[in-house]
């Protein structure tokens, strides 16, 4: 279960303000995913589904919860809280059913800034449910140890990480026991679930997602997407929260619109898809031919991490004299062994709404094709805007 209404990712906080701040009435729906798609979902599993959403709807911020925001997120205006305070899940914004071959289907429909609280919660309970009630093969055995080992690892390695794990955790134990270990370890930089980054007096951590840069190509400009986002992010921050995303795209196209004053203005990017390798080289040759010294922006990596690829990109990265940091998600909140792999879910904006009833489709590239995820005509457009990939290929 949803333990709380802090019980979700940071950057749902942070993009939900800037949401009320400068689109308070934009519509939107998102579509889950599921990239594996067995057809394994039973009318049972849907329906416990269902009740776990439902009970979303009694969570309440509480008085000491928000005065633990207003306290370590001053960046978030006091405006937000009164909004969060009165904030409550309306479960019929969520729309679950099976398909004919039995796979899961998921709709979340109405505003942005209520809708876009919905995602990470909605992802926790269905893989939480899929290992209670589909996937039943494994146990708690080890896992304390497995844990507190490859803490130790990364640790002795001098990575600096954070727990990325809210929306592919097994269970919400799990996830804790990652923060609860971690923060143990000077390295462990905090987590992005704001509720256990106030449970365990940990740094809450995240910034933006791709949505925040798609609804700016419906709104904006498709073509120059990145700018405009990352302009009105800074709007609203005024130079906080500087980690800018650079895939929605593809690298390349976020490149044509990353100049020297937003690459100069944001502290650092983070990769989220593709070959690290390539992409930090790519970024380190933007950043060098705008006269930064890239070893001043500490390259983030937050693209299925596990201990020794962290391991091994840090020790690339320090060997060239730079600095880096890790998100760490599913390899540690959802790593149960080759028996029991961890689902491949996501829930992504599909379309937007704006105040003059135009309906936009919109979608993610990303720098890994087997990523993309939207309209099948839009994904085409955007190929050609992008990437000049022909319409019709």
């Amino acid at each position: 279960m949803i333990q709380s209404i802090l019980d979700n990712d940071l950057y749902k906080l942070s993009m939900g303000h800037a949401a009320i701040r400068k689109h308070p009435n934009l519509l939107v729906s998102y579509l889950f995913k599921d990239r594996q798609g067995k057809g394994l979902w039973t009318r049972a599993a849907v329906d416990e589904l269902k009740r776990r959403i439902k009970a979303m709807e009694d969570l309440v911020l509480s008085s000491e919860e928000r005065q633990y925001c207003e306290a370590k997120l001053p960046w978030i205006n006091r405006t937000f809280w009164d909004f969060l305070a009165a904030y409550r899940y309306d479960s019929s914004e969520v729309k679950v059913k099976l398909d004919r071959k039995k796979n899961l289907q998921i709709k979340i429909s109405g505003l942005w800034c209520r809708t876009i609280f919905w995602e990470v919660p909605v992802l926790a309970l269905v893989s939480e449910v899929y290992y209670e009630m589909i996937d039943t093969n494994w146990t708690e055995d080890g896992q304390e140890e497995k844990m507190l080992d490859k803490c130790q690892r990364l640790f002795d390695a001098g990575v600096a990480w954070g727990d990325f794990g809210t929306r592919r955790r097994r269970h919400f134990a799990a996830q804790e026991r990652v923060v609860r270990i971690g923060s143990k370890f000077a390295n462990f930089t905090g987590t992005s679930n704001v509720y256990l980054a106030m449970k365990y007096g940990v740094k809450p951590i995240g910034t933006m997602a791709h949505e925040w840069i798609m609804v700016h190509s419906a709104l904006f400009s498709l073509k120059h997407a990145n700018r405009y986002a990352l302009q009105s992010w800074n709007e609203v921050y005024q130079g906080n929260l500087g980690t800018a995303l650079p895939d929605t795209y593809g690298t390349d196209a976020f490149l044509r619109d990353f100049d020297g004053i937003l690459a100069r203005l944001y502290d650092s990017v983070r990769h989220d898809s593709g070959d690290p390798r390539k992409w930090a080289l790519k970024m380190i040759k933007h950043y060098t031919s705008l006269l930064i010294d890239w070893k001043t922006k500490p390259l983030g990596f937050t693209d299925g991490n596990t201990v020794e690829s962290a391991i091994d990109i840090h020790t690339w990265i320090k060997g060239m004299g730079g600095k880096c940091w890790f998100g760490i998600g599913t390899s540690m909140s959802n790593d149960y062994g080759p028996d029991s792999p961890a689902v491949s879910i996501v829930i992504k904006l599909y379309e937007v709404q704006d105040t003059d009833g135009s309906m936009t489709h919109v979608v993610k590239l990303s720098d890994n094709p087997e990523k993309a995820s939207g309209d099948r005509d839009a994904i085409r457009v955007a190929m050609y805007t992008h990437h000049r990939k022909a319409l019709d290929d």
